[in-house]
């Protein structure tokens, strides 16, 4: 039997909390990686449309703001045992990534 061929292989991080590659500043994968410029490094974005084509982290984000309010609370009562904390529906957390805001 004939191994698969590999196209690509990528270190891949699927969300950026720095909002973008010129401001990612996390140093550990930086002793391997330049973060900032290496092609094989996929950050937020660039991790989700290559995987699943152009467009596709403008749709996950909608597809999490569209359902996140639903699921917060559900989240911290089934999954972290705990009451959301007060005002959690009001409160709601923000995505942001090349200049543009998400609400979740």
């Amino acid at each position: 039997m004939e191994p698969p061929l590999v196209d690509n292989a990528y270190f891949a991080l699927p969300y950026n909390p720095y909002g973008s590659r010129e401001n990612y500043s996390w140093s550990f994968p930086a002793r391997w990686f330049d973060m900032k410029h290496d092609d094989v490094v996929l950050i937020g974005d660039e991790f989700w449309d290559t995987i699943g084509g152009a467009g596709t982290y403008t749709a996950f984000i909608s597809a999490i703001n569209e359902i996140g309010a639903e699921y917060k609370e559900r989240i911290y009562r089934e999954y972290l045992g705990i009451e959301p904390p007060e005002h959690s529906d009001a409160a709601l957390t923000t995505l942001q990534e090349h200049g543009e805001a998400y609400r979740v």
